[in-house]
């Protein structure tokens, strides 16, 4: 008698040369579905460096609130904390609801017609997925928001801040307008007042050039002060690279997160199945970029607002007045304006 196991060994030699593919999955629909399944299970990596960053913010700003507890200035700890568990709670929704599409439809609706995909298209507004895109979307707003703050941290000097942040701010306002439309016309697919506008591309090309131009922004100014310092301060100048080194530029700037904006606008724009592989990718980065500008906060590295008012460019050279004992958290404090 032939148990399981040789049974199936003769089948397989039967037939080597069928496709086992699902078949209600058509031939052009089929990359599509293994690049978003791929970039669903990939998307877990980066969540796991954003826990791993969410724990490092968490206990360093637990201690600095211990002890700026007991000065009674812990104010500007609680709003730092309050930012980081709100966007790290919704990277978590998102990476959940991200889960759940990827698990329930494969085992529940492989037959589907179009296979899982075709489901989650035609069940676009289901409660799990449109908590995933409700996710998404504040994870985007916060991102978004946080860096719009930092913009102003490294311009706040500058006598007309306002000129350089009207644009952003407009963009992130737009955005936030966009969103909601977005939100909506995914929770009502059937809704006639938005089956002939495509809010998706408009929402994702507006996020991605705000944080762009916020990415420019801050890196001109954070690249201007280091090529000023190495003129002025020659090879003095490596001790004040925790500020102005490439790296500093870098995650200040949230250059991550600008990349893989344009990873997913570009083929999103073109209809490119890649889009569907980077935007899980995307939702990651969107919490992973803030929260290790912030971890820089916690460890006093990151440029704030003591920084810009502590650093006096003068002709004869740079200098840096001690600031010791200040919390250093860019929260705390507004900035006096100069030239």
């Amino acid at each position: 008698m032939l148990g399981p196991t040789s049974i199936l060994r003769q089948t397989l030699t039967r037939e080597g040369g069928v496709s086992y593919r699902l078949p209600s999955i058509p031939p052009s629909v089929y990359p599509v579905y293994v690049l978003q399944l791929t970039g669903g299970i990939l998307s877990l990596i980066p969540y796991g460096v954003a826990v791993t960053i969410f724990i490092a913010c968490l206990k360093s700003l637990i201690l600095q609130f211990r002890r700026s507890h007991m000065s009674g200035n812990s104010r500007p700890q609680i709003r730092q904390l309050l930012y980081v568990c709100v966007i790290f709670i919704a990277g978590t929704m998102y990476t959940a609801s991200v889960t759940w599409v990827m698990i329930y439809p494969t085992l529940e609706y492989p037959l589907y017609p179009g296979g899982p995909l075709g489901w989650d298209l035609l069940h676009y507004s289901h409660p799990v997925i449109n908590l995933g895109n409700a996710a998404f979307t504040m994870t985007a707003w916060f991102s978004d928001g946080f860096m719009l703050y930092r913009c102003y941290v490294v311009y706040c000097q500058v006598s007309r801040v306002w000129v350089v942040l009207a644009i952003p701010g407009l963009l992130y306002l737009t955005s936030i307008a966009t969103g909601i439309l977005l939100l909506t016309q995914t929770s009502h697919p059937q809704s006639s007042i938005f089956s002939q506008v495509n809010f998706g591309l408009t929402h994702l090309s507006i996020i991605a050039s705000l944080h762009i131009l916020l990415t420019l922004l801050v890196s001109i100014r954070l690249l201007s002060y280091r090529l000023r310092i190495k003129k002025l301060m020659g090879e003095d100048s490596r001790s004040l690279s925790v500020y102005t080194s490439i790296t500093t530029i870098l995650i200040e700037s949230s250059a991550l997160y600008s990349t893989f904006a344009l990873l997913f606008l570009i083929p999103f724009a073109m209809g490119h199945p890649l889009s569907q592989f980077a935007l899980p990718l995307l939702g990651q980065v969107q919490v992973i970029s803030p929260l290790l500008v912030s971890y820089r906060i916690t460890q006093k590295t990151a440029w704030s607002v003591d920084t810009t008012d502590s650093m006096k460019v003068t002709t004869g050279g740079i200098q840096f007045e001690a600031s010791e004992g200040r919390p250093g958290v860019g929260f705390e404090k507004e900035c006096s304006h100069s030239v």
